[in-house]
């Protein structure tokens, strides 16, 4: 176990390395980032969290808008996140903020090469797979403009797929599918309600992908088990926040579901795939580009077509396109439960970033 562990300490601290250099610019005191969401919204909370600790008390409500309802009824709020223990440890909201950014980037990187090793049993590779997962043009053109919480959910995104893949793959399924569970209530608890739904679809498909086999009647269920457990536990652990949040939806604008044309955002066009997969230079909008070596790393993937993995991420890519597109994908989604309130199909892109690394070394 030791040795095990020993072997991977390298390429953690040069991932850990690489978020510091990335994010230098906030090691500065009193610098944040140039960026609205998190100089206004996540500074409120952050203030409202820090009062409530300095009372000895716990950031559930909020005196500053609503009328006084539960602060963690707003799903995008936080309410049990690094930035929440890092205002407890430090009492500064600025350097909470600052630490969670660099962790949950070194986190993502470190989940990610956790999963590829799990996989394909390369350091090499997998170091590869968490160097495009933290610097990609999905990251560039939307993580780091959007909420922490937005880095936070995408952090947890390997971590979920990794555990629910033990779960099918392995004897320890009990624990494994608890573990998914934890997570799921962490993506929840951490204000990630875009990513924790984009993460939940991920999960179902991969499980209804493992019942494609011959013995289909006993990977049913233990897939049914395996759902029963990962879903008890997630909905137990975030019921603190996930009651609130459907009390205060009744409330609020997402009472209904959001129009068609808020759904759709401003979907991808295919005119503009080189930009989307390869490169984001020269436009504005999402991208999952992972850059010119990516790319061809991915084209030399699918020489492994015989792999099960190879064609779970072949399907989700092309649903992930579609459904980023705009197209009937997008329409069907809309009547889902969730994604039915949720804005910008275009995000859907981090089902494609998610798994063209992982297919590169499949």
């Amino acid at each position: 176990m030791i040795k095990s562990i020993k072997a991977h300490i390298v390429p953690v601290i040069v991932l850990f390395i690489l978020s510091l250099l990335f994010l230098n610019s906030i090691l500065h005191k009193g610098v944040i980032l140039d960026n609205i969401h998190y100089i206004n919204d996540l500074t409120f909370v952050s203030h409202n969290a820090k009062d409530s600790l300095n009372n000895g008390e716990f950031a559930l409500w909020t005196p500053y808008f609503y009328s006084g309802h539960p602060l963690l009824a707003v799903p995008e709020n936080y309410m049990l996140d690094l930035n929440f223990l890092f205002i407890y440890l430090f009492n500064n909201i600025y350097l909470a903020m600052n630490l969670s950014l660099i962790f949950y980037f070194f986190i993502a990187g470190a989940g990610m090469y956790l999963l590829a090793f799990n996989l394909v049993d390369n350091k090499k590779a997998s170091f590869i797979s968490a160097i495009l997962y933290m610097f990609n043009g999905f990251v560039q053109s939307f993580i780091m403009h959007g909420h922490i919480n937005i880095l936070a959910g995408y952090a947890l995104i390997p971590f979920i797929f990794l555990f629910i893949h033990k779960a099918l793959t392995s004897k320890e399924w009990l624990l494994y599918s608890i573990l998914t569970g934890i997570f799921f209530a962490l993506q929840i608890f951490s204000g990630s309600m875009i990513f924790f739904f984009y993460t939940a679809l991920l999960v179902f498909f991969y499980i209804a992908f493992n019942l494609i086999r011959k013995n289909f009647a006993k990977a049913l269920v233990k897939a049914f088990f395996i759902g029963v457990v990962m879903a008890v536990v997630a909905l137990s652990l975030a019921s603190i926040k996930l009651l609130p949040v459907l009390e205060f939806t009744k409330m609020s604008s997402r009472a209904v579901n959001v129009s068609f044309s808020e759904f759709l955002g401003e979907p991808i066009k295919f005119s503009n795939i080189a930009r989307i997969l390869i490169t984001n230079i020269g436009n504005s909008g999402l991208s999952a580009s992972i850059g010119v070596i990516g790319f061809v790393l991915l084209i030399y993937g699918l020489f492994n077509y015989k792999k099960r993995i190879i064609w779970f991420s072949s399907v989700i890519i092309i649903f992930s396109l579609l459904f980023a597109a705009g197209t009937f994908i997008a329409n069907w989604m809309y009547n889902v439960p969730g994604f039915d309130k949720q804005r910008h199909v275009e995000r859907a892109l981090v089902l494609l970033d998610f798994l063209v690394l992982m297919k590169e070394f499949a």
